[in-house]
């Protein structure tokens, strides 16, 4: 695996437009790459990890419309239920309990953004308990309810009496996309880690962008040195539709 997977299981929740996804998206193509699962080689059509897409109603970034880029890095997406993949309704594949059981391969789960989202996670409480399991709280600062800790304790609180799972660690995700600057970063990241002094759970890490990454790379170190979080760098792989449109 790697440094930022403590567990086999990782699942991914937040608020609408955390962020969750791009992050889940990441974290299994880092996993893929870090060769996380005992399946087989990269050559031989094993996936090296799995990515359970259960952002199921109403999405607007499906990790499973990237499935086909995602098998080519080694990563296998399951998410609704056959000839139900590209529709907006509540019907997960038992394929996901499969791969929550399957301890060979290391598993990232994509949760939706509100208590519809917590619920469908909900189902799998059970199996995620025998199984063990790492739920990381994402946060972006710079979206709607999260901007304020008492607003970030409020909804990670209803995520878990929804999903009835504990949250083991945040995620500070703050990001304006394309226009992402490491000062949002340190700013999130200042907030997220007042939100874990509150609530007593530990801040994983932060993200930055890979063109933030590339562009000021002293300034992330300092961030992460000065907090003692490290940071985790994200190619921007789903663009929302007026970016997709632009480039079309």
């Amino acid at each position: 695996m790697n440094r930022f997977a403590l567990s086999r299981v990782t699942v991914f929740v937040g608020a609408f437009g955390s962020g969750k996804t791009e992050l889940a998206l990441n974290f299994a193509i880092r996993l893929a790459n870090a060769g996380g699962g005992t399946g087989g080689g990269a050559g031989d059509g094993a996936p090296r990890a799995v990515l359970a897409d259960i952002d199921i109603l109403k999405p607007m970034f499906r990790s499973r419309e990237l499935s086909a880029q995602l098998a080519a890095m080694g990563v296998r997406v399951v998410s609704s239920a056959p000839t139900y993949e590209m529709a907006d309704v509540p019907a997960l594949s038992p394929a996901i309990y499969g791969a929550i059981e399957d301890k060979s391969v290391p598993l990232v789960m994509d949760v939706g953004g509100d208590d519809d989202g917590a619920r469908a996670l909900g189902r799998f409480r059970s199996h995620l308990e025998r199984a063990g399991y790492d739920m990381l709280y994402v946060v972006n600062t710079l979206r709607p309810f999260s901007s304020e800790p008492e607003e970030i304790i409020t909804m990670l609180r209803a995520v878990e009496s929804a999903s009835r799972l504990s949250c083991t660690a945040l995620v500070s995700n703050t990001n304006l996309g394309a226009a992402s600057t490491t000062e949002e970063a340190r700013t999130g990241l200042d907030t997220v880690r007042h939100v874990s002094g509150k609530v007593g759970i530990p801040v994983r890490f932060f993200t930055v962008s890979r063109g933030a990454a590339q562009s000021f790379p002293e300034s992330v170190r300092r961030i992460s040195l000065d907090s003692g979080i490290p940071e985790f760098v994200i190619d921007r792989l789903v663009l929302p539709p007026w970016e997709r449109l632009r480039e079309e």
